[in-house]
């Protein structure tokens, strides 16, 4: 029996996020990870079970005794929209994919605009959701992203707006909205093994400022006004000079500011993405900037399109789990 209805609900989203993480699970492989009682994890694969989040599976193979019932989660029981907003040589592009809760692609579109409207949008996401019956978004934007309003955006026709607000007003669907190098560092840290509680993902591309994102004990570290890792704030000169270094000495500008984040941070893993960039040669300018021993592990990826996919699923995921009193 359960001692409240909100401690009912925390149980099942412990056993649901198993399922999520390892979509297999016999009922003491949920025990061991989640301390539940094995009384308590009966009942709710029985509920999992009757709501179609779970089907029973082949059984295990027995060790001596009874053969243990086996689950999967099922796929179709929800369908999540993600949506990666990002600008090229001038162009917005509106890269769309709709995946279940089993992480399979389902669809995979991308449109492409020299303006986009914010009524263009909902009608994209509209579309979507219609086709779909989503319940939640998540969108990756270029932007300084508070709590769902939209500051500096490379995207003028979305800047100072609340989108979150208005998209869940006019489609009636919850939004997640987050950063684009944000969203990437959760895709990167959610699909790989990181054992550093202090990492920094710095993004260089090869025609615009440098976008920073820091996480920080199993967080995202916003600052007050979610200006957190606005690169291009520091003081290498204004913006427009920055772009003109980007042109001409991209190694430069990224060393300066990696030195920064290592000096004012001090993260243990930086990931970055700087397709104009020689990694040998940025590890070597950097060593000769900083103490050996202050020196970050680095990691260089070659696209952000992945990442960024997968950190839109995290983005969904999370926003659809059932969160208690203080979460």
């Amino acid at each position: 029996m359960y001692k409240s209805k909100g401690l009912k609900y925390i149980s099942i989203q412990k056993v649901k996020d198993y399922f999520i993480k390892y979509k297999y699970a016999t009922k003491n492989d949920i025990a061991d990870s989640t301390k539940l009682s094995h009384a308590t994890i009966t009942n709710i694969l029985k509920e999992l079970l009757d709501n179609h989040y779970i089907e029973q599976v082949e059984d295990c193979e027995s060790t001596g005794g009874r053969k243990a019932k086996r689950y999967k989660i099922c796929g179709a029981y929800m369908f999540f929209g993600l949506i990666d907003l990002h600008v090229e040589k001038h162009i917005i592009h509106v890269m769309c994919r709709v995946i279940d809760l089993d992480f399979r692609i389902i669809k995979n579109v991308q449109y492409c605009y020299k303006q986009l409207s914010k009524e263009k949008l909902i009608h994209i996401i509209q579309k979507l959701k219609d086709d779909h019956f989503l319940e939640h978004i998540s969108l990756s934007i270029p932007a300084i992203v508070n709590n769902g309003k939209i500051e500096k955006c490379d995207i003028d026709s979305l800047e100072n707006i609340d989108l979150k607000e208005y998209i869940e007003s006019k489609c009636d669907i919850q939004v997640a909205i987050e950063n684009d190098v944000n969203t990437a560092m959760l895709g990167y840290i959610h699909t790989h093994e990181i054992k550093s509680s202090s990492v920094a993902f710095v993004y260089q591309p090869d025609h615009h400022h440098s976008g920073c994102g820091l996480y920080i004990n199993h967080a995202i570290l916003y600052g007050a006004t979610h200006f957190a890792g606005e690169l291009g704030y520091l003081p290498n000169g204004t913006l427009i000079e920055q772009e003109e270094t980007l042109k001409n000495n991209p190694l430069s500008l990224l060393v300066k500011q990696v030195t920064s984040i290592i000096a004012i941070v001090n993260p243990s893993l930086i990931i970055l993405h700087a397709p104009c960039i020689n990694d040998a040669e940025f590890i070597h300018m950097i060593e000769v900037n900083l103490p050996h021993q202050h020196l970050p592990q680095f990691q260089f990826i070659e696209s952000m399109e992945k990442n960024i996919f997968d950190g839109l699923a995290c983005l969904c995921i999370e926003n659809s789990r059932y969160k208690g009193i203080g979460e």
